[in-house]
């Protein structure tokens, strides 16, 4: 399949390669030609060059203006791909009216936000929370399949149930995130070893996921961005704008994301309750 990708960032550059193992020619547009550097891909000075005849888009950007740039891209291409594949996390709303956009031209517009980071999309284990028409998502799995894990796709419904389904993911990984942070630091400053607090809830009523794999990094000071507290406040901002009613829990977990570097990793809002490494 010949895939015209937009998108060569921490996630993207992992999607690619597996793409590539998996035999799939890609057709690649980076606004940053130097994030392409030993992909295995032909570069395209466009996004509609890099569009143009491919069998399936891809496209892995940071919020709603850039897939709003990915999208008058590949309507300017003279022979746009049959389905777009678009794994942002947007707010569902534009997804919806880009996919009005791209149904006028023939496209099939599918949501299919991510969640694994970085270390998911490099070992193409990555979950997919898809919307859209279940034709298209069928002519879209050999990509899906390369990038991540079968057996955690989801087809959450029509166009923009995709990210609802990850912005109520990632309502859940920044209030767990805090409330362990806070839980731990007060373990600590009672003079509990915050490294057997973890191992002693890991194997109690209090695990999650967030235990076992961030807070590990967490402990040792390790806030080198997978996913940065910028991107999460921005997720947070979208899941807000899902319902009238005020989220008071994602926003206090947002208020303290807001006291911490917004290009550290999300982890890093430890750091407001915790004592750590490197401080």
């Amino acid at each position: 399949m010949r895939i015209g990708f937009v998108g060569a960032g921490l996630m993207g550059s992992g999607m690619i390669r597996n793409l590539a193992d998996a035999g799939h020619e890609v057709v690649l547009h980076a606004r940053t030609s130097s994030r392409a550097a030993g992909l295995p891909v032909t570069l395209a000075g466009s996004i509609a060059e890099a569009m143009d005849g491919a069998d399936l888009a891809c496209s892995c950007v940071t919020d709603s203006p850039d897939v709003r740039v990915v999208v008058d891209g590949l309507l300017d291409a003279a022979s746009p791909p049959p389905v777009l594949v678009e794994m942002s996390t947007i707010a569902p709303a534009v997804a919806r009216e880009l996919a009005e956009r791209c149904a006028a031209r023939g496209v099939a517009y599918l949501d299919c936000p991510v969640s694994g980071g970085p270390t998911g999309a490099a070992a193409g284990t990555l979950a997919v929370m898809c919307g859209g028409d279940a034709d298209a998502l069928a002519r879209a799995v050999p990509a899906l399949d390369a990038m991540g894990d079968p057996e955690k796709r989801f087809h959450c419904g029509p166009v923009g149930l995709g990210l609802v389904a990850k912005l109520v993911n990632n309502m859940l990984v920044a209030t767990i995130t805090t409330a362990t942070a806070e839980a731990l630091g007060r373990g600590q400053r009672a003079g509990l070893d915050p490294a057997l607090a973890r191992e002693i809830v890991m194997r109690s009523s209090g695990d999650s996921w967030q235990l076992r794999n961030l807070f590990a990094r967490v402990l040792e000071g390790d806030h080198v961005p997978g996913f940065t507290v910028r991107n999460l406040l921005k997720d947070l901002g979208h899941a807000r704008d899902l319902d009238d009613r005020v989220p008071p829990l994602a926003d206090a977990a947002a208020d303290l994301l807001r006291q911490v570097p917004a290009d550290l990793d999300y982890g890093a809002v430890a750091r407001l309750t915790m004592d750590l490494p490197g401080e």
